[in-house]
């Protein structure tokens, strides 16, 4: 009876964990009622009623950073708590309010709630699991933030059949992510380094990192928060950029484009599903074949004028990139205490942030036009993979040399 009641603690906790990941994404899903918004208020003109949308990200960047200090005054759970709750609350307003400034307040306010929450939805699995375990979990977690952004602007759309003020009681579904955390996540302050599932073959880079003072990870964090940030100004570039590619060379039209970028989303969530998997055998090399291969299919996507062979190369690219990703939060958590493992997620969720919010600049500095800009981006990551592997054996040498003396 005890062993059942463990394993039933150990998958509802990691249900728990999982659901936690839904407010990454959260702010888009009622994307579709922009429309019937623009037209309850017609004073207000178009890019003020998209900011109800994109004011989120703002205060999201900001809170992120919060959440770390936050964290460490009143415990990972305690922030994770108190984000939920704001952001049950905020999101629902407009669901009630015909007022312009309230609902941008409240869309603001929500956007706290996130950026308080949202670290604490990865530096808590690392918390509680370790070794093979702890790398499968991350690539299910970006899997599940971006099914679960699906999933809720699904009923989102279902809930605009009546008006675009329901739309957003899709937001109710914050509540039992709630419920489920509160009751089933434990408090990891409790005991220092709380792993509820410990994998006997950790890896050696896990034991290794284990044993590097807290003080010294910080100059690593930062590389990684650079490593995301330009890897992710990069990728966005094949978003923001093929349905102009489509255009400019004559492949194909917008909306034969969305569908390739359909599929590079898919992908991406594949990919994520798949890392534990590739992690379990490739470790740490998973980072630059990952990105490497992403970069590579990017460059030959531009090469191509047949509208399969782009999709090809383009769900390879997502594919690639998407196992590449969770390595650096599974790193991360590697090096991470209980108390800077908050703050060290946020650094690299602003790296990410950031990196998609410069990508159309950095488009327009790689290329004039559409293709140029796609296929220069998938050489800069190639060019980044470089890097990578030259980090990779200075550091290796640099641990042959320490366990020599």
């Amino acid at each position: 009876m005890a062993t059942s009641t463990s394993k039933f603690s150990r998958v509802m906790l990691i249900i728990s964990l999982l659901a936690l990941n839904i407010v990454e994404q959260a702010a888009s899903a009622i994307s579709g009622a922009i429309p019937g918004m623009a037209a309850s208020f017609p004073n207000q003109s178009s890019v003020q009623i998209e900011l109800i949308t994109t004011v989120v990200s703002v205060s999201v960047t900001i809170f992120v950073l919060v959440s770390g200090f936050v964290s460490r005054w009143i415990g990972q759970k305690q922030t994770a708590i108190l984000g939920l709750v704001i952001a049950a609350v905020s999101s629902v307003i407009p669901a009630m309010s015909n007022s312009f400034n309230v609902i941008m307040i409240s869309r603001a306010i929500l956007g706290i709630g996130i950026g308080l929450a949202n670290p604490l939805a990865i530096s808590l699995i690392g918390e509680f699991f370790e070794g093979d375990t702890l790398a499968t979990l991350m690539g299910w977690r970006s899997a599940v933030a971006s099914v679960g952004v699906s999933a809720m602007t699904f009923f989102a759309g279902q809930l605009l059949q009546v008006n675009w003020h329901a739309a957003f009681w899709v937001y109710l579904l914050f509540v039992p992510t709630l419920i489920l955390f509160i009751i089933f996540v434990p408090t990891p302050e409790l005991d220092q380094k709380t792993v509820i599932d410990q994998d006997q073959d950790s890896t050696a880079e896990a034991s290794e990192t284990s044993k590097v003072p807290e003080n010294k990870h910080l100059g690593l964090i930062i590389a990684l928060a650079l490593l995301v940030l330009v890897y992710m100004g990069s990728a966005m570039i094949s978003y923001i950029k093929m349905a102009m590619m489509f255009v400019e060379t004559g492949i194909g039209t917008p909306t034969q484009a969305s569908s390739v970028i359909s599929v590079l989303g898919l992908a991406q969530l594949v990919g994520g599903a798949l890392f534990g998997i590739a992690f379990k055998y490739l470790k740490q090399y998973i980072l630059p074949i990952g990105v490497g291969l992403s970069g590579l299919m990017m460059v030959l996507m531009t090469f191509s004028s047949n509208i399969l062979v782009i999709t090809i190369f383009g769900g390879l690219s997502g594919v690639f990139g998407g196992m590449a990703v969770p390595y650096i939060f599974t790193k991360v958590s590697m090096v991470s205490s209980t108390k800077s493992a908050p703050l060290n997620n946020a650094l690299i969720l602003v790296g990410t942030n950031l990196g998609s919010f410069i990508a159309p600049m950095l488009a327009s500095v790689l290329g004039a036009t559409a293709l140029l800009s796609l296929r220069n981006a998938g050489w800069l990551i190639v060019a980044l993979t470089v890097i990578i592997v030259i980090a990779l054996i200075v550091t290796q040498n640099r641990s042959k040399q320490q366990l020599a003396k």
